[in-house]
């Protein structure tokens, strides 16, 4: 089969640049040992149960919470702290406080083996931007010049694996669902949301998981230098000047 002409590649952020998992764990507990040692005495308060109850609150509330994580973040902090009877201007403040305690640790992310060295590479030849219903800080992480741009969920104010993030990543790229490909790490969000947009796609499994979904996995790669030697065997990137 022919190599396809790429013009633009984009990328998952969480668990495709980088493992995510542990990253998360020590971030929330960073914004809630920062909360609790201010506020001793609300450890029930703060507890998982309570803090869902407070989300779905919130989200019935204000839907479009769930495409700003950052705002969304705050409020349930800040909501948690008001109905624990803390008055208004603290509970702003160590909402903010609490989340930039999160924020720190939250870009603190090791980039997987070869991602690097890789995305340096591609970004000579083809056009790479980033999709992620996310909240991470390309600049604080330090890679944010290899991308002509990052969409997250706040700036497209929608979730993949809806089409808003790939329609707009093929607007700003100038060119065809055809020539993309999107490389992810989840088999709905990624894959799924765009295959429904006719991209091609490359399914990121470094855990070696078994794909289960209905719809077929076009290509995959289990590492970032399998990653490479798949998007040589099976396109030709072509860097479009727009």
């Amino acid at each position: 089969m022919p190599r396809k002409k790429i013009k633009l590649i984009t990328l998952d952020l969480d668990d495709t640049l980088w493992p995510n998992k542990k990253v998360i764990v020590d971030a929330e507990n960073a914004w809630l040992n920062f909360i609790l040692a201010k506020f001793p005495n609300l450890v029930e308060e703060f507890s998982e149960e309570s803090l869902s109850r407070v989300r779905v609150d919130l989200v019935e509330a204000d839907p479009s919470l769930k495409n700003d994580l950052t705002k969304f973040r705050k409020e349930v902090i800040k909501e948690t702290l008001l109905r624990s009877g803390v008055d208004s201007v603290d509970a702003i403040y160590y909402s903010n406080e609490s989340f930039n305690e999160f924020f720190k640790i939250r870009n603190k992310v090791q980039l997987y083996t070869d991602a690097k060295k890789i995305l340096e590479r591609l970004y000579r030849k083809v056009i790479i931007g980033t999709l992620s219903n996310g909240n991470a800080d390309l600049e604080i992480i330090g890679i944010s010049n290899f991308f002509k741009f990052s969409l997250s969920a706040k700036d497209v104010k929608s979730n993949k694996p809806s089409p808003p993030h790939f329609l707009k990543a093929l607007e700003l790229a100038n060119c065809n669902p055809e020539e993309a490909v999107h490389i992810g790490d989840c088999p709905v969000n990624d894959i799924g949301g765009a295959r429904n947009c006719n991209f091609n796609t490359i399914w990121f499994n470094c855990d070696k998981n078994k794909w289960d979904e209905i719809f077929p996995c076009d290509l995959q790669a289990k590492s970032w230098k399998d990653l490479y030697q798949t998007i040589n065997k099976n396109f030709i990137l072509e860097k479009n000047n727009v």
